[in-house]
């Protein structure tokens, strides 16, 4: 595919949006570790997506996932919760908490960006006047990832554990269903 392709495929999936999330709910659902790891990983991946160094989520997350004992694997899958969809928001409450810390504590930090924001301006900015963009950002982003990730770890936890035991239950159904048509065909 190409590299528009790819993109489109990012922000729209092929096979939409509910087959995507059915896809991820039974990867996340037949690993084979326990809830609260699994919720962990999930826990670990969502809020590794407030941080603002795109391109290193996945390996924060899954870094971070191996160091305290939590499922890697759910660590990558969670970090989805940052997407072209999200971002925007997320990005945005990042800057304005960094910012606003730096203001509390008397640091020069300024979310206000030129009118006019190309690459080269935006790089300027960041490699002259970090203070003004990437420290509030980077501050704002793991801040928030440090207090988001109680809330998520008992959402994840909640729905994973409810997940494993509704297919836990269908299996022994289907198992006992098995079982009855082939006593059923012997007699």
């Amino acid at each position: 595919r190409t590299a528009l392709q790819n993109l489109r495929q990012l922000c729209w999936p092929s096979m939409g949006w509910i087959r995507t999330f059915k896809y991820t709910r039974c990867r996340v659902v037949r690993l084979s570790d326990s809830s609260a790891k699994i919720a962990a990983g999930l826990a670990i991946g969502a809020a590794i997506s407030f941080s603002p160094l795109m391109g290193t989520h996945l390996i924060q997350a899954a870094l971070i996932a191996y160091l305290i004992r939590a499922n890697v694997l759910a660590a990558l899958i969670g970090t989805i919760v940052g997407n072209p969809w999200t971002f925007p928001f997320m990005w945005w409450a990042s800057i304005s908490l960094g910012s606003a810390l730096f203001g509390l504590f008397g640091f020069p930090a300024s979310t206000a960006l030129p009118e006019v924001v190309d690459l080269a301006i935006f790089w300027d900015l960041i490699t002259h006047e970090p203070l003004r963009i990437v420290l509030p950002w980077l501050l704002g982003g793991y801040l928030i990832a440090l207090l988001i990730w109680p809330f998520c770890y008992l959402f994840f936890y909640n729905l994973v554990k409810g997940a494993k035991a509704a297919r836990r239950k269908a299996r022994l159904h289907n198992m006992h269903k098995a079982a009855k048509e082939v006593t059923g065909q012997k007699k």
